[in-house]
């Protein structure tokens, strides 16, 4: 938003009515643009569904129903030809791949209808065994189970009852429709809890066993006043997709606290009998992983490690090696991600309390007597310059707000850039003040230690002067076309602002750092004058004795807000 000329269109209203509007305005475009690029993005993925679908709309909703809007996560709207709502429609894939019945995974149609309960849940296709997939359809109670519910119930129903004779492959299915619905936990195909008496086949002192509330496929064994006395890692939930010669079995890792591996052991199986039960009597077998600490275990080559299967059986324990295997290294990945995600916080604190710092002595510089002290304001321009820009690279800019608007605002990894966005933004809206423009910025801070006035310079032509006010509008709405119509343009390049990441800055943006600063030796703060879209922003929201009254940036904000909203609609 570009600052107006005196012959702005103007009307007073009272208090801070005109402010709130400016506001909900900016709100409303940066709402308009994340609705936007969601929708584009479901549509790019469910294209394919659609042309899936289109030909049993009209069996399931009635003769004039038709395919309607795609939303963010992927739904398709179904609407009658009045366009009145009917319900709509989703398909389980890709959420429902990695769950394996006997040799693929299903994908299912799920239908909603007008108060958004199941109206109908059917096979669409599948790339599990014929029969047992026949079975499932033939099946007079395994999808009826799941109509009228809503898509929470589904997503965390429990009573499930498989088809026999398809019992793996209806695991799977539901599996992988719950993941579809939203569950953080979907069903296993081995509900049942580990026991005490599980526990204590390896820890004889077990006063109790419990289920990690992070990984689900982790057991702790506690003993008296809850001392650890070690863990049991299953295959299941997480391994569920390994097969065996006919299915998935429920093997066990008994792990003392130190991370050794300790004991095995076999539970329930989908795989067939003689097999399991030679694996279960083979004491050599569940002796060779003892050799391993967990890992070590995870990151196994099986024929590296010279393991043999038990003979007789030797896919189920292969089978069962490999889930074990597969558990062990998701829940060190998931250890690990967590520790990552610890480290990076810690980091991203770090980092954002040198900012917080930075905030804290602008705030004492722009309120308090240090604002005309020359040599405070001179040291801290350098400190702006050299620590939030070249060091951190913490600027703000029109590309981020961009990002964050479509993809959504980064809480964890960016604390730096969101408080110095909160202080960018608030304290203009109630103090007066676009502090990040006149304080903070690096690049701001540069032009402002620049030479003001040259002996020969001369007074810019009329011509030149229009064609400078006009550039700052004209990148708006370059910016608003480039994010409406979901082009692939880097609008970094548009800014300098990348250049001070000077390890990954392209040349767009260092060619506008370069020629904004030497356009600013003419025209003092000539970038931010007249090229600076994120600075134009700011002072837009930043009030001031004029605020109260409407101008003609407030109805280009209110115009560009109501073309948003209808390339939504119609798109």
């Amino acid at each position: 938003m570009w600052t107006p000329s005196k012959s702005s269109t103007s009307l007073s209203f009272r208090n801070g009515w005109v402010h709130a509007f400016r506001i909900a305005m900016l709100l409303g475009i940066f709402a308009v643009i994340y609705a936007i690029h969601a929708k584009n993005e479901s549509q790019r993925k469910a294209q394919p569904f659609r042309s899936m679908v289109e030909n049993r709309i009209p069996s399931i909703f009635g003769p004039d129903a038709i395919l309607g809007a795609v939303d963010s996560q992927g739904t398709v709207g179904v609407t009658n030809a009045s366009g009145d709502r009917l319900g709509s429609v989703l398909q389980t894939s890709p959420e429902s791949d990695t769950f394996l019945g006997f040799s693929g995974p299903t994908n299912l149609l799920v239908a909603f209808d007008s108060q958004d309960r199941i109206r109908l849940v059917e096979i669409l296709t599948s790339r599990d065994t014929r029969d047992h997939v026949s079975l499932i359809e033939k099946s007079p109670h395994f999808f009826q189970d799941w109509i009228g519910l809503t898509q929470s119930q589904a997503a965390n129903k429990e009573s499930v009852k498989p088809v026999a004779g398809a019992t793996l492959t209806s695991m799977a299915i539901v599996q992988g429709l719950q993941k579809r619905l939203g569950a953080e936990k979907v069903a296993s195909k081995f509900p049942e809890p580990l026991t005490l008496e599980d526990a204590r086949l390896f820890f004889p002192s077990s006063e109790k066993v419990i289920q990690d509330s992070n990984f689900e496929s982790l057991w702790h064994v506690r003993g008296k006043e809850d001392r650890e006395l070690g863990m049991i890692l299953r295959t299941s939930p997480t391994a569920d997709d390994v097969v065996g010669y006919q299915g998935p079995t429920d093997a066990k890792l008994v792990i003392e606290p130190n991370g050794k591996i300790v004991g095995f052991a076999i539970g329930k199986s989908f795989d067939n009998e003689p097999y399991v039960g030679y694996v279960k009597k083979d004491r050599s077998f569940a002796s060779i992983l003892k050799r391993y600490s967990l890992d070590e275990l995870r990151q196994l080559n099986l024929q590296d490690g010279e393991i043999e299967g038990v003979s007789g059986a030797t896919m189920t324990s292969m089978a069962a090696v490999r889930g074990l295997i597969k558990a062990a290294d998701s829940y060190k990945t998931h250890s690990l991600r967590q520790e990552n995600n610890l480290s990076r916080w810690k980091q991203s604190l770090i980092r954002a309390t040198g900012t917080i710092l930075m905030i804290g002595i602008a705030l004492i510089s722009c309120f308090t007597r240090l604002r005309g002290n020359r040599s405070f304001r001179l040291a801290f321009q350098f400190l702006v310059i050299v620590y939030l820009g070249l060091i951190q690279g913490e600027l703000i800019s029109i590309a981020m707000f961009a990002g964050w608007a479509q993809y959504g605002v980064p809480w964890h990894n960016a604390m730096g850039l969101l408080l110095l966005s909160a202080a960018a933004i608030v304290v203009p809206i109630f103090a007066k003040t676009n502090i990040y423009c006149s304080h903070i910025c690096p690049h701001g801070a540069v032009q402002q230690i620049l030479p003001r006035n040259w002996k020969h310079r001369k007074p810019l032509p009329s011509w030149v002067h229009r064609l400078l006010v006009a550039i700052r509008p004209l990148l708006v709405i370059w910016i608003l076309f480039v994010l409406y119509a979901q082009l692939p343009f880097s609008l970094v390049d548009i800014e300098p602002f990348d250049a001070y990441s000077w390890r990954a800055a392209a040349w767009p943006s260092i060619f506008i750092a370069i020629a904004g600063l030497l356009f600013s030796f003419y025209v003092p703060m000539g970038y931010c004058r007249h090229g600076c879209v994120t600075g134009g922003l700011l002072q837009y929201i930043r009030r001031h004795s004029q605020s109260h009254k409407l101008r003609f940036t407030d109805y280009f904000a209110a115009t560009a807000l109501l073309i948003g909203i209808c390339i939504f609609i119609v798109g």
